[in-house]
Formats: C-alpha cells, sequence, structure tokens
C-alpha cells in the first residue's frame, strides 16, 4: 500500500514515546524539499534528470519542479544544456556519454533563483555482464515454484565493488479468441448506422501482444567484502510457473550499473525508507545524505535525490516456456482472470431511442461472430469483452524492433 512503511514507521515512533492521544497524520507538516533523480551515464544518449518535491503523506499527485535551468559541467570546461520536455523531466539537449578520468557535477537553478549543485563524480570502471541464468527453484515463503533469472558479471576493477541492476522485461500473449473483422459505428444518432470492417495488421495485429514493463525495485550488491570482484548467481527477477508472463515467449534486458560507494550508500538507505512502486515521488523518512546541497541556503534546505554517475552494460536473452516447461504445465492465461464467457446481443435501437449497441462498442465490448444468429429478441451483433478478443491495452500488438522469434 502506498506509503504503508512510512505511516508504519510514525506510528511505531509514537507508541515508542508513549503516545495516547489521537494524532491526525494529516495535519503534520513536512518540508517541501527538492526531490532529484539523475543519472548520467557511458551510454551515448540524451541524458534525463527529474525534479519534483517532496509531497504531503496523504497526497496521491507528484509535485514536479517546472521551469528550472538544468546543466552539467566537467572539469575540462564543458557545459551540457538540459531542457524541460515534459513537466519536471529535463533532457539533454545533445546526445553524449560520460568518459573515465573526467569528473561532473549537475547544477539546478529553480524558478525562484534557488541554486543547487552536486559533488564532482567520476565514472566508475566498467563490468560487462557475463551470463544471464534461468532456472526453476521453490520460494519457500510462499511454497510456490518460480522461475528465476540470476546474473553473473566479469571483474571491473579497484572501484567496480558496487552494482545496481534494471530491467526490462518483453512478453508474448494471445487472446482467447481472435475474429479478423471489426464492427465500427458509422452514425451515433438515429438512423444508428453500423459497418463490419477488415481488421489491418498493422493496427490490429493478429491476435497476439507484446507488454513491457520495467523493474520498479532497487536491485542492489557489493563484491567489497568478497574475495575477488565477482558477481555471481544475483536474482533479478523471480516469476511464478503459472504465470501468463511465461506463458509463450519471453525476453528480459538486465541494464548493470557500477557505482561508487557514496552512491551504493545513498541507495542502500532509500531502499529502506521507499515505496518500491514509485522510489523518488515518495516522502522520505529522515534525511538520507545526497551529493546535491543547496549553494543559497546549504543548513536547512535539503535536498533528496543523488547525482548518479554510472558504467552501465547490458545483456538480453529470449526463451520459449517450453524450454522449461512441458506441455502438461499448465500457466494461468491473462484473459481467464476476465469473463470471457460473457456474450450479448444488444439492440441497434432501444425502446428510449438510444443505442444499446453504440453504447457496449464505446464501452469495452467488440464484435465476433456467432454461426448460431442472435437468440430471439437480441439484436444482430454478438459482442463479447474486449480484453477476451483484444489484448491492446497490455501492450502492442506487433513485435518489438528487437523481438526474435
Amino acid at each position: 500500500m502506498k506509503h504503508y512503511k512510512f505511516i508504519t514507521y510514525i506510528l511505531s515512533f509514537l507508541v515508542l514515546l508513549g503516545c495516547i492521544e489521537p494524532v491526525e497524520l494529516s495535519t503534520l507538516s513536512f518540508d517541501t524539499n527538492l526531490v532529484v533523480q539523475g543519472q548520467l551515464t557511458n551510454e551515448v544518449k540524451k541524458h534525463v534528470i527529474e525534479l519534483s518535491r517532496t509531497i504531503p503523506i496523504d497526497s496521491t499527485t507528484l509535485d514536479p519542479e517546472r521551469n528550472a535551468r538544468v546543466f552539467i559541467t566537467d572539469n575540462s570546461g564543458m557545459t551540457y544544456i538540459f531542457q524541460e520536455t515534459n513537466s519536471g523531466v529535463y533532457t539533454s539537449v545533445n546526445q553524449f556519454a560520460a568518459e573515465e578520468n573526467k569528473l561532473y557535477t549537475l547544477n539546478i537553478e529553480t524558478s525562484n533563483g534557488q541554486k543547487y549543485t552536486s559533488t564532482e563524480e567520476a565514472l566508475p570502471e566498467a563490468s560487462s555482464i557475463s551470463n544471464l541464468n534461468v532456472g526453476i527453484e521453490t520460494n519457500n515463503i510462499e511454497n510456490i515454484q518460480e522461475l528465476t533469472i540470476k546474473v553473473d558479471s566479469n571483474t571491473s576493477g579497484a572501484e567496480g565493488n558496487y552494482y545496481r541492476y534494471e530491467y526490462e522485461e518483453t512478453y508474448k500473449i494471445r487472446t482467447p479468441v481472435w475474429h479478423k473483422e471489426d464492427l465500427i459505428i458509422v452514425s451515433d444518432t438515429p438512423p444508428y448506422e453500423f459497418e463490419l470492417i477488415e481488421k489491418t495488421e498493422e493496427e490490429y495485429g493478429i491476435g497476439f501482444c507484446y507488454p513491457e514493463k520495467k523493474s520498479k525495485e532497487l536491485l542492489l550488491t557489493e563484491t567489497f567484502t568478497l574475495s575477488q570482484d565477482q558477481v555471481v548467481g544475483f536474482p533479478i527477477r523471480q516469476i511464478p510457473v503459472d504465470s501468463y508472463i511465461i506463458g509463450l515467449r519471453y525476453s528480459i534486458l538486465v541494464k548493470q550499473h557500477v557505482l561508487n560507494r557514496n552512491t551504493y550508500d545513498f541507495y542502500t538507505l532509500l531502499n529502506k525508507f521507499s515505496d518500491p512502486d514509485d522510489i523518488f515521488s515518495q516522502t522520505q523518512v529522515g534525511n538520507i545524505p545526497s551529493n546535491i546541497t543547496s549553494v543559497s541556503n546549504p543548513t536547512e534546505d535539503n535536498v533528496i535525490g543523488f547525482f548518479e554517475v554510472s558504467s552501465v552494460s547490458s545483456k538480453r536473452i529470449f526463451f520459449n516456456r517450453t524450454d522449461y516447461f512441458d506441455f502438461s504445465t499448465p500457466f494461468t492465461n491473462y484473459w481467464e482472470l476476465t469473463f470471457c464467457v460473457d456474450a450479448i446481443y444488444p439492440l441497434i435501437q432501444g425502446p428510449a431511442g438510444n443505442s444499446p449497441l453504440a453504447d457496449r462498442l464505446n464501452n469495452g465490448w467488440i464484435y465476433f461472430p456467432d454461426d448460431e444468429g442472435s437468440p430471439p429478441g437480441g439484436g444482430p451483433y454478438r459482442l463479447i469483452r474486449r480484453s477476451c478478443g483484444e489484448c491492446s491495452h497490455l501492450g502492442v500488438v506487433n513485435p518489438p524492433e528487437y523481438w526474435i522469434e
């Protein structure tokens, strides 16, 4: 639940103090600190800095920091300008990559003239992912079998003892039913008119979809305490074996960030106090040390967030369900969670003059033919729930460019 950890912390704190009076949490004051999420890597791309403000405990919306001036400088005299491309999101005007033997500083000036700057950060030595290993393991806590993806990495050198991982997963799903025609509304006023049209593959696909999801949790590990700087068998993703995510074909892109010690310590503390659903937008417990400070008022104007400079390597794998399971191992498809047995035959025009057919087409129902014809008193077209005959609400209908069958 959103803010659960934070609320639990406050309530526990009040109990320890022996407080017996009711406390209105909504009346607790908070500071509108600047929140910074900034990452600079050795990837040649347009980098992104996100700025917002801390929000009250009972707030559900992000408070972006608008119209700021954002730029990064290095110790060779180069300046990299960022512009606001979305509310509170600042993107570098040009593509560039962090380089070894350079020091980078993030600079921010808000619309009210407040200035912030980071410490100088160097690019750690890179480390490459050597393997992504897939296996089946037992989750003893939930007593289920899971497909587990683990990472191995090569040695990175003296600075490469701290790691952060993130992933992007893509999976292929299939609709339970598929038909090549679609029923569209030609006229939504009397006399109502509808038309069956041929579905185009570009717009509708052929009954498959490809959802994409990014990791939300902080995945951290270190090798500083080990005899050698090598990550072996670090778990990245666990998926129940009966999940539709691995029902047909699955791919995962894992990114490995090599961090310095201060960055690793920041993420470790952040991981303790943050909601994993959105780690940078939630109210934080206490002051987590940041490498960004206020130039105007460094003692009172605290900053939440960190300017990360990291070396990145990545690796992608694909596999089919049949690579690890036989056909006797069932899985729960996404559509089994909906009511795909439902079918209706709405009238083109109802007694009140409205169109039940148009209303249904506008509210999550699609055409699917019925060889037996409509029942007595029903309309001429059979409709089923859109989620049963289409899956575009979950992902794109055509394979991404990187997809390999």
